[in-house]
Formats: C-alpha cells, sequence, structure tokens
C-alpha cells in the first residue's frame, strides 16, 4: 500500500485557479495560511490524502476516529476565483513516503490541468531577516513568472528544501506541473503569525487572488496550533485578552 486518496464527494478536483501545499515546518508559516484560508471561507474539504508512513496519530473529528491524513479542500475566494488547499499536522516520516505523497499530489494537478501549484514554506533566518523567496524547477516557469513580473531567486533557499516541500517542486517537471515555492524568512519560532501575514500578502499580490488574512483573523487558528504543540513559542501575535495588540517582534 502507498498513497491513497479518499473523496468525500465526486471525484477529483474541481476547476481552480491553484494548488497552494504547506506541512508543519520552520514557523509554521504556511500552515498558518492555509489553515487561515481554510477557516475564513466558505471552504469544503473534498478528500483525504492517506500514507502509511504518516506519523501514526489517529485523531477525533466530530466525535469519530479517522486516521492521520493530509486535507484536500477547496476554497472559493471573494474575488470568485476557487483555490485549492493541501496540508495537515504532519508528513510522512520515510524519504519514500514523502516521495509517494509527492507524486500523488503532482498527479492530481496534472489531471486537473492545474495552472500553478504553489509551495509554502518557512525559511530560518535572523532577527530583523524578512525576505520571501519565490523558486521553482524549471527554466520555463521561470521565464513565465518572470514575464508576470513576479520575482524569482536564484540563490534562496541555499541549502535546498526538505521533505514533501521541496519534492513537490523539484519533482513537478517530471510530470509536466507548473510548481513553485515560496520560502518565507521567519526567526523559527513554533508558529510566526507576522510571517505568515506577509507571505499571504505576497500570494496575493503576485497571483492577483484578494486574499485578505489580516493578523486579527489568525488569532484563533494560530491559538489552536499552539496548544498541539505543547505551548511552545508564537511569534508575532499577543493571545491574552488583555493586550491584543502587543507581542509583535521587530
Amino acid at each position: 500500500m502507498s498513497t491513497s486518496i479518499h473523496w468525500t464527494g465526486d471525484i477529483g478536483l474541481p476547476e481552480h485557479e491553484l494548488i497552494l501545499a504547506a506541512v508543519p515546518g520552520v514557523g509554521n508559516v504556511g500552515k498558518l495560511v492555509i489553515d487561515t484560508l481554510n477557516e475564513q471561507h466558505d471552504s469544503t474539504m473534498i478528500a483525504r490524502i492517506i500514507h502509511p508512513d504518516l506519523p501514526p496519530h489517529s485523531i477525533l473529528e466530530d466525535g469519530l476516529l479517522v486516521p492521520p491524513y493530509l486535507s484536500v479542500h477547496s476554497v472559493p475566494l471573494g474575488n470568485g476565483k476557487l483555490v485549492i488547499t493541501i496540508t495537515g499536522n504532519g508528513q510522512p516520516m520515510t524519504p519514500r513516503g514523502q516521495h509517494e505523497i509527492a507524486e500523488a499530489i503532482l498527479d492530481l494537478a496534472d489531471e486537473s490541468e492545474s495552472q500553478f501549484t504553489i509551495v509554502l514554506a518557512g525559511l530560518s533566518s535572523k532577527p530583523g531577516e524578512d525576505n520571501i523567496h519565490l523558486t521553482c524547477a524549471s527554466k520555463e516557469v521561470q521565464n513565465e513568472l518572470n514575464e508576470r513580473g513576479i520575482s524569482v531567486s536564484s540563490e534562496q533557499p541555499s541549502g535546498g528544501m526538505l521533505g514533501l516541500a521541496g519534492l513537490l517542486v523539484s519533482l513537478s517537471p517530471l510530470h509536466d506541473v507548473a510548481s513553485a515555492a515560496y520560502s518565507a524568512e521567519t526567526v523559527g519560532t513554533s508558529i510566526d503569525v507576522v510571517t505568515a501575514d506577509r507571505l499571504a500578502q505576497r500570494i496575493s499580490t503576485d497571483f492577483d487572488l484578494g486574499l485578505d488574512l489580516p493578523i486579527d483573523n489568525t488569532r484563533e487558528t494560530a491559538a489552536r496550533l499552539l496548544s498541539m504543540m505543547e505551548g511552545k513559542e508564537i511569534a508575532g501575535i499577543d493571545l491574552s485578552d488583555e493586550d491584543s495588540g502587543s507581542g509583535f517582534y521587530a
């Protein structure tokens, strides 16, 4: 058994603008953007991606026990566009599992003739560094992005990308899929809300998505993520009721 996709209704992705994918990582910036998108819009979970190498932690949802999975949501945006989001609470614990899920997602993108598959990730950096780097795996995609006026990096992330995120981009030319990855510099705390907000704005500008995900909208999402991470540090927002505006790092 390798990757299996369990659809909640019709099989296959609906017509959409982009696929946005993220898994937990540095600062959890990509996951926070996608979780907030899913929660702030009238999103619908259309499939679960299941693999035996996902962390073996089944959870209760609506009183029922479900296996570990990556969720696939359709998310209608305010400007009439629809995006597909893919995320989860973990990724396969083996290189083979990460490779197999990456190929399954790229097959979905190819079959649905998706325009772009965009990976959202954090890049560990020093305090005060706040660049967002966009990188891709083919000259054709690089040229297309440049023609759109979208800045593409050829130097960062200098250390490459690990895991499912990097494979989704690096394997994309083998599947005839246009794919690119945003790497947002973050101090690397468990949940970096400020960087997630900056990343959402950059994606919205580059691909004309009309996203409106201000920091206030991420409070509850960030709090839930924080509770799952056993009280680790959250950067960029103060979750206390007394003073919701403090806690930003410079």
